[in-house]
């Protein structure tokens, strides 16, 4: 029995303890654009942060959910590894390590297995391991403009997932939603892109789930509300239970635990653009209408982040206003602000 067909990848997500660092980082640094900013939809006082193309297009789009109290840690056995972004070129590969050895951050090339592709592999401020793929993927480029950053070595969207797990292990449940084997990968043939699965053999230590360092999702797109649902209960007969949908305002979703790691099915929208006009994304803070009661109090008492690369004429007055080192707006605190780009 074969079931529904998935649309490709959604978004990457990852778990955040100083969101200030984490959008710096994400938007500034690596050249995405900070496309929603927004409250974590299981509570109503956790920041969620995401990055994409210019528009926040499913497949571009790389999220972090907020646990100020999460200790750090690392991937083991059965967790998702790495956030695989597409690049063009293996002279990509050298201007972004000439670009994370500006900003202070350790890289390792990978380009000496002619089996395999080249990539670049870092970690982010705090320590999600992420690498950048030299990718023959058929999906169109999925591009955030950077004026820094050469357009023909910016970031093209999401390669995939690399996993601490056999194919072996993974291949029940992933055959089930549609992936299959291509030599040492895994592969997912969806409506609207490729996503590709690649392992590493498991360490010898347990899961570090929810901890930050360890991601902790990749998400599938599934098109309508119906779409997902229809896609949810297919999956959830196969090898792994899903829980049930979710309503999480920007997108519903379900989510399952596999031999690799936590998987989402989500569906395409309504998108970013349901509370924000397209240029303005990125620029406010965005609550659904159930939390809107609680604006003013968690715009006090949350750290107030700033946009490092607004598009519109508001953001950008907003990036240039001084901000209070504990967060709240200050009009008479010039002599104590932090700097925009880390705002």
């Amino acid at each position: 029995m074969s079931g529904p067909t998935l649309r490709g990848p959604h978004h990457f997500t990852g778990i955040t303890a100083d969101v200030i660092t984490n959008v710096d980082f994400w938007c500034r640094v690596m050249g995405l654009r900070f496309v929603k900013n927004t409250l974590n939809f299981e509570t109503t006082f956790r920041y969620h942060t995401y990055f994409g193309d210019e528009e926040g297009n499913p497949g571009s789009v790389v999220t972090f959910l907020e646990f100020t109290e999460a200790p750090p840690g690392q991937p083991g056995r059965g967790d998702i590894q790495r956030l695989v972004l597409r690049v063009a070129s293996y002279d990509s590969l050298e201007y972004w390590m000439d670009r994370l050895i500006t900003n202070q951050t350790h890289s390792e090339m990978l380009r000496l297995d002619p089996t395999q592709p080249d990539s670049l592999v870092f970690h982010d401020p705090e320590h999600h391991e992420v690498e950048l793929m030299v990718s023959d993927s058929p999906n169109r480029p999925l591009v955030a403009v950077a004026d820094d950053i050469p357009a023909e070595h910016r970031i093209l969207g999401i390669e995939g997932v690399r996993s601490f797990a056999t194919l072996d292990d993974a291949l029940p449940a992933a055959e089930h939603l549609g992936f299959r084997r291509d030599g040492y990968r895994l592969v997912l043939q969806g409506t609207e892109g490729e996503s590709r699965w690649y392992f590493s053999p498991p360490p010898d230590r347990p899961s570090g789930d929810m901890h930050v360092g360890v991601w902790h999702h990749i998400a599938y797109g599934a098109g309508s509300h119906d779409e997902l649902q229809a896609h949810r209960d297919y999956a959830n007969s196969g090898p792994v239970p899903y829980t049930r949908v979710f309503d999480h305002y920007f997108f519903d979703s379900c989510y399952a635990m596999s031999p690799g790691g936590r998987m989402e099915l989500c569906t395409t929208g309504p998108g970013f653009t349901l509370d924000e006009k397209l240029e303005d994304l990125g620029d406010r803070l965005c609550l659904s209408p159930r939390v809107e009661p609680l604006r003013a109090k968690l715009e006090r008492e949350l750290p107030r982040i700033v946009n490092p690369r607004p598009r519109s004429k508001a953001g950008r007055a907003a990036q240039k206003q001084p901000v209070a080192v504990d967060g709240a707006p200050g009009d008479d605190l010039a002599d104590e602000t932090v700097p925009a780009a880390r705002a």
